[in-house]
């Protein structure tokens, strides 16, 4: 065997295997073609090849001359080999990316398709709203008052949605649905709501009932919806005594610390209670609580420089406190009967204690979320107690009163969630003309974040009889922060 055949048979042969499936099967491709040029060619002429491969010219630039006249086939076919191993691993692993690629993606669509297939067919006790856009949305409806609807979703979580964004809305459960158009009142009011299974489509609002007629009406005309139990618990007052309260609790307060201090601490606390807690369903009862206090302390020290007196030592004080419950009772849906109590402790009018207690009749003459404006008048008894037994700018220290109340209280929401509040309270007394008294106040409510709000606020309190040296007057100029109660 010859130099060539023996170097071919150790070099080539291995390569010419792997076409035979003996091994090496990843270079087949490469080695049948570099075996067919090897096998045609002899010893010498391997510098053609050389002259024709830019792989070759590129590996000779960086070896030594004598390896190159040693070993210059095995060069070529190290050279070739390893490119295509690294091609191989190369395609390899692209064509594993691509079948991981392949599979998320089949994997992602069946869930897709699965997920919008159970959308399009919702489970049976689940509500369904498809809004204007033709979202579609599927949970539990709350309920609806002012144009908006309560929906618990699946995936979104509570949601408040304007009545007029909505194209369909169906329920699985029975709810009660009142039109703006029918004036509803106590006597007949479980004749005039409807109570069944509601859809809204078409701008038309139709309600199926478990038995008796399908009713309908525009969608726009719709006042309040409410689920059949808790329809049926507002409708009969069923609620606990701490179902339905809301209103707003304020805070202020000035610091100041210099030669002359001052502290004054302001607080106020408002509640209402009204039954039902839906608008428009005809009033039942409403509950009214308020409570407010001021109190603040001013220390003046003795200022004496060299002979001369700047200042002589002095203590201020204020304290202010206001409180009064009412309850009221419907018997139409503008007309009440009403019983109240309240409690006043002034300092600035030497007024120890006053309390009274009525009862009388009311009329609602406004009765909207945005706008509620009411009056009152009442008989009641008062009583007056004054500071340390000083008698009163009547003459004695305590007064009883026969009187009256004539009150008038007026609350506006503007655009923006602005609120204004109003009222004016006047006690004549009928036994003792000049120990009449009155009370008035306003405030602004501005929303700030969520339920936190900035108040400003004025109050007037009027004493007809103060002790000897006291004002009749007490004005209070105070803002703060207020926290919404729901």
């Amino acid at each position: 065997m010859c130099l060539w055949d023996h170097f071919r048979t150790v070099l080539v042969g291995p390569f010419q295997a792997a076409e035979t499936g003996l091994g090496f099967s990843p270079y087949g491709r490469v080695t049948k073609t570099m075996a067919s040029v090897l096998e045609g060619l002899p010893f010498h002429g391997l510098s053609r090849v050389r002259q024709t491969s830019s792989l070759v010219r590129q590996r000779e630039k960086r070896l030594s001359s004598r390896v190159k006249q040693l070993f210059p086939r095995f060069f070529i076919i190290e050279i070739m080999v390893r490119r295509t191993q690294k091609s191989h691993w190369l395609s390899n692993s692209v064509r594993i990316v691509r079948v991981l690629i392949y599979l998320f993606l089949l994997v992602s669509g069946r869930r897709a398709q699965a997920q919008a297939h159970k959308a399009e067919k919702p489970a049976d006790n689940q509500d369904t709203i498809t809004l204007s856009n033709g979202d579609m949305l599927t949970g539990k409806v709350g309920k609806v008052t002012l144009g908006k609807v309560s929906f618990h979703d699946d995936v979104l979580g509570d949601l408040t949605i304007p009545l007029s964004k909505i194209k369909i809305m169906h329920t699985t459960t029975a709810f009660a649905a009142g039109s703006t158009t029918d004036r509803l009142t106590k006597k007949h009011v479980a004749e005039q709501v409807p109570v069944g299974k509601v859809l809204i489509e078409n701008q038309t609002l139709t309600v199926t009932p478990a038995k008796g007629s399908v009713r309908e009406f525009p969608a726009k005309n719709l006042s309040f919806m409410l689920d059949e139990a808790a329809y049926q618990r507002e409708l009969h007052n069923e609620s606990d005594f701490f179902y339905g309260w809301y209103g707003t609790a304020t805070l202020g307060a000035t610091l100041v610390q210099a030669t002359n201090s001052s502290q004054t601490y302001t607080g106020t606390v408002g509640f209402v209670r009204a039954i039902p807690t839906i608008a428009g369903l005809p009033a039942g009862s409403k509950t009214i609580l308020n409570l407010s206090g001021t109190y603040g302390l001013a220390r003046n020290p003795e200022i004496i420089s060299g002979d001369t007196v700047y200042q002589t030592a002095s203590v201020g004080k204020t304290n202010i406190l206001h409180g009064d419950l009412e309850y009221d009772k419907f018997f139409t849906p503008v007309v009440f009967a009403l019983v109240n109590a309240s409690a006043d402790h002034n300092f600035g009018n030497g007024l120890q204690l006053q309390q009274a207690y009525g009862a009388g009749i009311g009329w609602a003459i406004l009765q909207t979320p945005q706008n509620d404006l009411s009056v009152r008048a009442a008989l009641q008894y008062e009583q007056q107690q004054f500071y340390n037994g000083i008698t009163s700018g009547l003459g004695t220290p305590t007064e009883n009163l026969v009187g009256g109340l004539l009150g008038e209280t007026w609350s506006r929401t503007f655009p923006h969630s602005l609120k204004f509040k109003q009222s004016v309270t006047l006690n004549p007394a009928f036994n003792l003309v000049k120990a009449y008294s009155g009370v008035g106040s306003a405030s602004f409510i501005f929303p700030a974040y969520k339920r936190l709000n900035l108040s400003v606020t004025t109050t007037d309190n009027y004493l007809g009889d103060p002790p000897e040296g006291f004002l009749r007057n007490t004005f209070q100029f105070t803002t703060g922060i207020t926290y919404t109660l729901k």
